[in-house]
């Protein structure tokens, strides 16, 4: 069993992209909030996968901007963010093949939690983490947006990026 404490640097980007049917928008996290450190324990390790525990970021609904005040607002309402302040994001296991990288994560949004696989890379030079994850928002129990009486409607698939540095 391995404990490392790591933190994330103010100078990661993690953004969310979709799109509309007359419009694409990207709502970009506001990295100044991702200060906290975690204590990261690896369990468990065979030799291409490494099991993780308490590699948890939780990071607030309400730290993300569009660009546009009203899409911030309806982004916000789409996460539920006024009843779940917190996304939560639970690193369970990395798996490595050759220089690339299955991460398992679960996450939790708006009370609902899913698992996913993330293909990632990780640059050991700058200690960079980067992936997107694709997800559909109705997995999480969330309604799109839709506006002008219905005119303008919100796909619910949604790219997550991330790109993290990360501090020892």
């Amino acid at each position: 069993m391995t404990k490392t404490k790591v933190k994330i640097s103010p100078k990661s980007e993690v953004s969310i992209c979709g799109k509309s049917n007359i419009n694409s928008f990207q709502c970009k996290y506001n990295s100044n909030l991702l200060d906290e450190e975690i204590l990261v324990t690896s369990v468990k390790s065979t030799d291409n996968i490494i099991y993780l525990n308490n590699a948890k970021i939780s990071i607030s609904s309400n730290g993300f901007d569009c660009c546009n005040n009203l899409i911030t607002k309806d982004f916000k309402t789409t996460l539920k963010a006024d009843s779940y302040n917190t996304i939560n994001i639970q690193l369970k296991e990395i798996e490595i093949e050759n220089s690339n990288l299955i991460t398992r994560i679960e996450i939790e949004i708006a009370g609902k939690t899913k698992d996913y696989l993330v293909p990632t890379t990780f640059n050991e030079k700058n200690n960079n983490v980067k992936g997107t994850l694709k997800l559909n928002i109705k997995d999480f129990n969330l309604k799109s947006p839709k506006k002008m009486f219905g005119l303008i409607q919100v796909e619910e698939n949604v790219d997550i990026n991330f790109n993290l540095f990360l501090l020892y």
